[in-house]
């Protein structure tokens, strides 16, 4: 088991080297490594945590291609249209997901590899000796956070699931699942303790690691889920409220470009002069399109004059019919420098999730005023909603029409607020009101019984 470890912290040493160059550059010491040097010194501890967010960005569900979420969920939900006939994504299209399906696999595997690394990051970190302080906070609390991050989306995939704090086998292939209201727990634990450890200031450019505020950000979202609404608007409060390191991008072409005062955390596209796997994902030059497209009913659901519609929106002809597709991320080509970075989370959520939490505060001038915010920057007029009703209603349109493509959010939206059935079942066949969780992966369940039992409905 040790000597595994070890190996396995020099693997993760080695590929954080050769694909995290703008991160940091590190000479392999000429002694032999052992799990416990490596998290000796800031360099080569820092360098597992690296790797990290280069899986992130490539093979885990966050990343943007055919495999991450984004995708999957758009094609789950009445964002994307599948046209491609042979591609993992044509089973959530049509709804038909099975416990065998190798990308629901992939999803839960990759997933909980990665939270394995940062659990060794934080044990060795834990343990360490020799690293100072504020090296030690930063580390410690860059890996709670993404620790948290992926069992967010974790839990809200596949409902009761384990939350994996170890690096010992025997306790990990044996674990049980937790209860909805315990992750509740578990992940602001986490987030707590890291929001404690990290400061506002960013390590390197370009926001591609986490800050305070990213901590601030997710807990926002957290909160929201939970219904609590208080602690949802004042956590992203926090965030608005730090104009020195955030304001809104008014012009709307600018929103995801890598420099953008809006962006919180971004995941770095590598080697420099890549760009994201977003916009090869959704961007396409033929038609019909070999992959996907954006709903139609998507489409017309912007306003005439709304920007984003306009310019976040593209279409593709031929001589009898128009295709669609997303255009937020624009660099679907490598440039001389990188441009444009995977966006986690960027400050028109916090907005929106303020909006939400004052409307069930039944604060509706607060909640109104935040929702303009958004609308004005986009080239809308003010809401004319008035009832918190009526506002509820505004706001989760808004958060179609702001994040569709990015990370699920409609798929969320839909699942907390009980919108799954009413809207989808009109647009999805094969739509059943269990497809509200992923089915548990069955050669996960044959390994370890604990995970039992299996999700209604699969």
């Amino acid at each position: 088991m040790k000597n595994t470890k070890i190996y396995y912290l020099l693997f993760c040493f080695v590929v954080s080297l050769s694909s995290c160059e703008e991160f940091v550059s590190v000479e392999v010491p000429g002694s032999q490594l052992s799990g416990e040097i490596v998290f000796e010194d800031y360099k080569t501890a820092e360098a597992v945590l690296l790797n990290v967010y280069t899986k992130m960005n490539n093979n885990v569900m966050v990343c943007g291609d055919g495999n991450g979420i984004s995708v999957l969920l758009g094609n789950y939900t009445d964002e994307l249209k599948c046209y491609g006939l042979n591609i993992p994504e044509l089973m959530f299209y049509q709804n038909e997901l099975a416990t065998i399906n190798p990308t629901i696999q992939s999803l839960w595997r990759n997933t909980y590899n990665l939270i394995y690394s940062l659990n060794t990051v934080i044990e060795g970190v834990e343990n360490s000796v020799s690293l100072k302080q504020h090296d030690r906070d930063r580390l410690l609390g860059e890996a709670l956070f993404v620790r948290a991050y992926l069992h967010f989306y974790l839990n809200e995939l596949f409902g009761e699931i384990p939350y994996v704090t170890s690096t010992d086998y025997r306790i990990n292939t044996s674990i049980g699942k937790q209860t909805n209201e315990a992750l509740f727990s578990l992940l602001e634990d986490d987030l707590l303790r890291s929001e404690s450890l990290l400061t506002d200031n960013y390590t390197g450019i370009h926001r591609v690691r986490p800050n305070k505020s990213t901590v601030l950000a997710l807990q926002a979202r957290l909160y929201l889920y939970h219904e609590k609404w208080e602690l949802a608007k004042q956590k992203a409060s926090m965030v608005i409220n730090n104009s020195v390191l955030y304001s809104l991008v008014m012009d709307i072409n600018a929103v995801f470009l890598r420099n953008s005062p809006g962006t919180i955390w971004q995941l770095m596209s590598a080697p420099e002069g890549k760009n994201t796997l977003d916009a090869k994902s959704f961007i396409f030059k033929t038609v019909p399109p070999p992959s996907r497209a954006l709903q139609e009913g998507l489409v017309n659901k912007f306003e005439i004059n709304d920007l984003r519609g306009i310019n976040w929106v593209k279409s593709v002809s031929n001589s009898s019919r128009t295709f669609y597709h997303a255009f937020k991320y624009k660099l679907n080509n490598d440039t001389s420098t990188s441009m444009e970075y995977s966006i986690q989370f960027r400050l028109e959520e916090m907005y929106l999730i303020r909006a939400e939490a004052n409307a069930e505060l039944n604060l509706l001038d607060l909640s109104a005023a935040d929702l303009n915010s958004i609308r004005n920057k986009a080239g809308l007029a003010n809401t004319t909603a008035l009832t918190k009703d009526e506002l509820l209603t505004a706001i989760l349109k808004e958060r179609q029409l702001e994040f569709f493509t990015e990370l699920g959010h409609r798929f969320f939206d839909l699942k907390r607020r009980g919108g799954l059935d009413s809207v989808l079942s009109g647009v999805k066949p094969g739509w059943n009101t269990s497809d509200v969780l992923f089915p548990l992966p069955e050669n996960e369940l044959l390994l370890n019984p604990n995970l039992l039992p299996q999700n209604d409905g699969h």
